[in-house]
């Protein structure tokens, strides 16, 4: 009969019954269905009750409940345990993630117990949504970005065929209505156009002095000729030793093209612009149009700015519109500061007049550390390679972490973090999360990733999102920028302030905060963490070319080692380690067919001028505009 029933089944005549369990669809939680949310505290283990919550990026983690226990030492005659204890629990565990501009910003300012010297979010939006409505305002259309722009911050804007519409602008308010958020800026210069797929608004709340036109540049840095510019900057710890710097707007070679609106006749007009790299030929009628009073210059202008945006092969420059009286200049930039030249391919046209650039000397524009600041000059190094009168409108940026120096400024900075189980309803809430280890890891042909570890109170499991939950908090989204890799985004690797002389194949760095959770008798949880030495490591693999490694390594010498990384947007950020010493230096032929390698292990110690370990240096796009 059991054969029977058996082989009836395998023919697939009958089928056996169901059990409840086969009966019922199971749900098991997916990995890909999983989140992390963050809020930061303000008193340790208390999650507030309002405020910004932020999405984490993620790779992998480990964020779970951990507690001790002990076996009792009570002795049976049968040989068996009598009971096990818990004596505390904890929460711990580390986020993984791929690096990437402003996603790891805060946690990495709470590990160092410091703050950034300019808060600055980093949050971007792009594309045709964004259109500038009038001289002061900027709309973008389809979203709500009053979570991620606040009244008082500064921004970059991009992307624009209007020059006047690029640069750097303060926000005066930000409003969410009608589907649209509404910027309205501190200025009454823009030029309303249509949106763009260039157009891009980025968060550059780096910029700490805002077009000053009193800063000129000389034989040592750069000066206000007596004029202060930098005096609230420094009296607000934000332009300090060491640090590093980004000028803007000082000089660029300038071509012009000068419209008499009153005698001009264009019609015929032909002129060929090059930026030194790509060239293009405009021709009236084709390109731009002469017209009537102001449209001829308009015209011009716009055409060369869609030879920058709108090309395969962009002209690097920037163009704007002077006038006087009835009469207008057309003022072309060339950012790539040499090689520019424009020329008349027509007889001369009446009425118009083209120069073309002067000899110019290498820019002023790009990337300085500081060595001394005062209230009417900083110190710079390089200085700068010329000398520009004060005139232009400029600019200088800079946002800088440091593990603080001073007793005052080291404060234990806390987090409340949800890991969400979407898929399946559940939602692990830990309180109390202090960053207690940091490592980053740079290597050829690899994506840079880091870990974060944390420490922290309670872990409670929730059938309800409680950091998701728009009523209560603002939720924001995961910052958006690429992620980015050793091999395009890494940039100048520098030691004791000149580009390394070797090629290097890996590169990691490692802190470590020396956590312990701090018990009370009468506590299941620990009533704080306590926070010990900071220690800094990290390891080089370089190719075998020379002995200067190894004679530091010998020499017990001090050293410096930074290195930039930029992501495709231009967010950018230079990782500095003031002083440091080999602490290994392995040089061996790993086996046939290999390539010899210097490897280095180094250990970081407190800088004398800085009063450091760790110095990150972060900035909006720097791409000229």
């Amino acid at each position: 009969m059991y054969a029977t029933h058996r082989n009836e089944i395998l023919k697939g005549e009958r089928k056996p019954p169901k059990s409840s369990k086969e009966a019922t669809l199971v749900s098991f939680a997916d990995a890909n269905r999983a989140s992390i949310r963050v809020i930061e505290e303000t008193t340790w283990a208390t999650t507030p009750t309002s405020g910004p919550t932020r999405e984490v990026r993620l790779t992998s983690s480990s964020l779970s409940a951990g507690k001790e226990t002990v076996i009792s030492d009570e002795i049976r005659a049968d040989r068996m345990v009598s009971s096990i204890t818990e004596v505390s629990a904890m929460s711990e565990g580390d986020i993984n993630f791929e690096h990437s501009a402003g996603a790891q910003d805060e946690f990495l300012a709470a590990f160092v117990m410091g703050a950034w010297s300019r808060p600055m979010e980093r949050d971007f939006v792009k594309g045709r949504s964004i259109s500038v409505a009038t001289t002061s305002t900027v709309v973008v259309s389809g979203r709500d970005l009053t979570p991620y722009f606040a009244s008082g911050r500064r921004i970059k804007m991009d992307g624009f065929i209007n020059s006047a519409n690029n640069g750097y602008f303060q926000i005066s308010t930000v409003a969410f209505a009608g589907g649209n958020t509404t910027f309205t800026l501190t200025v009454s210069t823009l030029v309303a156009e249509a949106g763009t797929s260039n157009a891009s608004i980025y968060d550059a709340n780096d910029v700490i002095i805002l077009r000053d036109t009193t800063i000129a540049s000389d034989a040592t840095g750069f000066d206000s000729g007596g004029n202060d510019a930098f005096a609230a900057a420094i009296a607000a710890g934000q332009l300090v030793p060491g640090q590093k710097i980004f000028v803007d707007g000082l000089t660029a070679p300038v071509a012009t093209i000068f419209v008499d609106d009153a005698t001009q006749d264009a019609s015929d007009l032909v002129f060929t612009l090059t930026d030194g790299v790509n060239t293009h030929t405009f021709t009236e009628g084709v390109d731009f149009t002469a017209g009537s009073t102001g449209n001829t210059s308009a015209s011009i202008a716009a055409a060369i700015m869609a030879k920058r945006y709108n090309s395969a092969a962009p002209l690097n420059v920037r163009v704007t519109i002077t006038s006087a009286g009835s009469d207008d200049t057309v003022n072309i930039f060339n950012l790539n500061e040499s090689g520019g030249a424009l020329t008349v391919v027509t007889a001369a046209v009446a009425g118009v007049t083209l120069t073309d650039y002067s000899t110019s000397g290498a820019a002023v524009r790009g990337s300085y550390t500081i060595v001394s600041a005062s209230d009417d000059n900083i110190v710079t190094n390089p200085v700068p390679p010329r000398v520009i009168a004060a005139g232009g409108a400029v600019t200088v940026k800079g946002s800088m972490l440091r593990n603080p120096t001073s007793v005052a400024d080291i404060v234990q900075r806390k987090f409340t973090i949800e890991t969400a189980f979407n898929d399946v309803g559940q939602f692990m809430v830990q309180d109390g999360m202090v960053p207690g280890t940091f490592s980053l890891e740079v290597a050829t042909g690899a994506i840079i990733t880091g870990t974060m570890g944390f420490q922290g109170r309670e872990t409670l499991l929730r059938q309800t999102t409680l950091l998701s939950d728009a009523g209560s908090y603002t939720v924001q989204n995961a910052h958006a920028g690429e992620v980015m890799n050793a091999t395009t985004n890494v940039g100048v690797i520098e030691k004791d302030g000149d580009t390394f002389g070797s090629f290097i194949q890996s590169l990691s760095i490692s802190g470590e905060a020396n956590l312990r959770q701090q018990a009370a008798v009468g506590s299941k949880f620990a009533k704080g963490i306590g926070a010990g030495r900071f220690n800094l490591t990290g390891s080089m693999t370089v190719y075998f070319e020379d002995e200067n490694l190894f004679l530091d390594f010998l020499n017990h010498a001090t050293v410096s080692l930074s290195f930039t990384i930029t992501d495709l947007d231009g967010q950018s950020e230079i990782f500095t380690i003031p002083a440091i010493k080999f602490t290994q230096d392995q040089i061996a032929p790993g086996g046939i067919d290999q390539d010899v390698f210097d490897n280095v292990e180094f250990t970081a110690f407190r800088d004398d001028i800085t009063g450091c370990m760790l110095q990150v240096d972060r900035f909006s796009p720097n791409r000229k505009v």
